[in-house]
């Protein structure tokens, strides 16, 4: 073999793995792409759980649970959120969870501050809004009030 037929066979080779790279980092930005327009989907619907969880929040509040002409459809109303809460799960679209109490900011947004001084600066005094990932992805960080003394 000839040094231009080794030449031919190497400039071959490497416009080849050129292509190959290049369709590579094509298919990675669709499957990128996919799955953020897969977390806006789930965003969506996870403002909807939110409606269902104010919703809740009232009946509990003014006690209209504890009638028995509401009761039926009280619950007729948690079963829509209890579901909606399995599709979430079988996408694996998981609530964010602070097993320590204590912030993690990539995970979550300080929305306001109390001192406490029995307690460590940056623990979580309660979640606002819950958070949700996907695949290790931050759909929606939590929204927390935290100690700060």
């Amino acid at each position: 073999m000839d040094n231009n037929s080794k030449k031919t066979i190497a400039d071959y080779t490497a416009s080849i793995m050129k292509e190959v790279i290049t369709l590579k980092n094509e298919k990675e930005q669709i499957i990128k792409s996919h799955e953020q327009a897969m977390d806006d989907v789930f965003y969506d619907f996870i403002t909807v759980i939110d409606t269902f969880e104010r919703s809740e929040q009232i009946i509990k509040e003014k006690g209209y649970e504890q009638i028995d002409e509401a009761s039926k459809s009280i619950r007729r109303l948690l079963n829509a959120k209890k579901k909606a809460l399995a599709v979430l799960e079988k996408y694996s679209v998981q609530q964010i969870t602070f097993p320590d109490n204590h912030i993690v900011d990539e995970l979550c947004i300080t929305v306001g501050t109390e001192p406490d001084p029995s307690r460590n600066n940056g623990d979580i005094i309660s979640i606002e809004k819950v958070g949700y990932t996907r695949k290790g992805r931050v759909i929606r960080p939590a929204e927390v009030i935290i100690v700060k003394n």
